[in-house]
């Protein structure tokens, strides 16, 4: 199964809603990714960052936007608790971070290397300074047919 992942900076929900694999050209701030369930990542980021079980921070989080229906499409919003930390985290603390990301992707079963993993912290770091910066949200869609 083909995951589409991109996350992205918008304004509000309204203008986050609308934004998904129909609409790609949305000339917002954004970086595209395959092949991991972001819902779940976000989850296991916010834990390795603070510690948190996962099951305290999955109430309420990540907020959907656009809850996923058969069509296997969903929107949601990086709370304001993760998206100021992956803004604020330096290179040193996103790669402590996607190291031990990948380790527990490994032990799932959905094999997301250090490398990538990295690689995905990265861009979505970058993303979050940008949505900080510009007082916007930080929003997510996927697609897994």
């Amino acid at each position: 199964m083909a995951i589409t992942v991109e996350f992205f900076v918008a304004p509000d929900d309204a203008s986050a809603a609308v934004i998904g694999p129909r609409y790609r050209d949305h000339g917002r701030p954004a970086v595209m990714f395959e092949g991991f369930f972001p819902d779940e990542a976000v989850l296991e980021w916010a834990s390795l960052f603070t510690g948190e079980p996962i099951d305290r921070i999955a109430q309420g989080e990540p907020r959907m936007v656009v809850p996923m229906a058969n069509d296997g499409f969903e929107v949601f919003e990086v709370g304001p608790p993760l998206r100021t930390l992956l803004a604020g985290a330096g290179a040193l603390r996103l790669g402590e971070i996607a190291d031990r990301w990948a380790v527990l992707e490994s032990r799932a079963d959905d094999e997301v290397s250090s490398e990538a993993a990295a690689g995905i912290l990265e861009a979505v770091g970058a993303l979050a300074r940008e949505a900080v910066r510009a007082g916007r949200g930080l929003y997510c869609w996927y697609f897994a047919p």
